[in-house]
């Protein structure tokens, strides 16, 4: 009997080779939970030690009766405004700005002249222009959407500018030696180099996204998981104010697993050491 959770069996020749365990196989999803366990256990455990004010903090029990609180209430409506504030900014960042990306990446010219610019505004930090938005938007919808789309457009931009110069340029030539021509070169060079710096993109643009829909709804709104953190947090109500900002991190968590997963399906040849 093996005392080892990898299991040996005989290769050809003649040397024994481990079959990794179950364990073994599944670290990658074992483990991160059993940290979160471990956290959550410490978290607890000082919470009732004492070790802070209940009412600057909160312990996971308390912050699960204010979740359990929050979904008596408006949560779902507020979660149905925030994602569809954040689900129309991300498609205008998108839609917007892969072809900006493409073109600035595709043209020498474009690029040099534009390049500084975007840059300069990625570095700005555009929330506090959120004020702004409300006077050009209101209160409502249109402002927290104008507040995703140019908070999340910019690392769109700048992944798919790279993603383009970066292509293999014996790549596109061997195309071109073959026949290949405009369109042609992007679908079968272009678009397959350029995949990896869009996935890039998009997990960079949804964690802009996240913070811009809640600051947004934070700083002036009248509905929302951000307003509703807000209220929560103004009426010291701190199991229900972090309950609603650890839904926020919980989605967040869902939607880049979602992307990774995408990741390895749109590009099975990329493998990392950690894999």
């Amino acid at each position: 009997m093996t005392t080892t959770q990898d299991h040996p069996r005989s290769a050809t020749d003649g040397r024994t080779v481990r079959t990794p365990g179950w364990w073994s196989r599944h670290r990658s999803l074992w483990l991160p939970v059993l940290t979160v366990v471990v956290i959550l256990l410490i978290w607890e455990s000082l919470g009732h030690a004492g070790a802070w004010n209940p009412l600057f903090f909160a312990s996971p029990l308390e912050i699960w009766d204010g979740f359990l609180s929050l979904t008596q209430g408006p949560l779902w409506s507020d979660l149905a405004v925030s994602g569809s504030e954040f689900a129309v900014g991300m498609f205008i960042a998108l839609g917007l700005g892969v072809p900006i990306g493409l073109a600035l990446g595709s043209n020498k010219t474009l690029y040099q002249a534009f390049d500084p610019i975007i840059n300069a505004l990625y570095s700005t930090p555009i929330l506090v222009l959120t004020p702004l938005l409300v006077v050009w938007f209101g209160l409502g919808m249109g402002s927290k959407v104008a507040n995703v789309a140019i908070l999340a457009i910019f690392p769109v931009i700048i992944n798919m500018i790279e993603g383009v110069r970066t292509t293999d340029p014996a790549l596109i030539r061997a195309a071109r030696s073959f026949g290949a021509k405009g369109l042609t070169v992007y679908k079968d060079v272009t678009f397959p180099a350029v995949i990896p710096f869009f996935i890039t993109a998009v997990r960079l643009a949804i964690g802009k996204g996240m913070i811009a829909v809640v600051v947004g709804e934070y700083i002036a709104a009248t509905r929302g998981i951000g307003y509703r953190i807000r209220a929560d947090a103004e009426a010291f109500n701190t199991g229900r104010y972090l309950a609603g900002v650890m839904i926020m991190v919980i989605i967040s968590v869902l939607i880049m697993s979602a992307i990774k997963a995408a990741e390895k399906r749109l590009t099975p040849w990329r493998t990392t050491v950690t894999d």
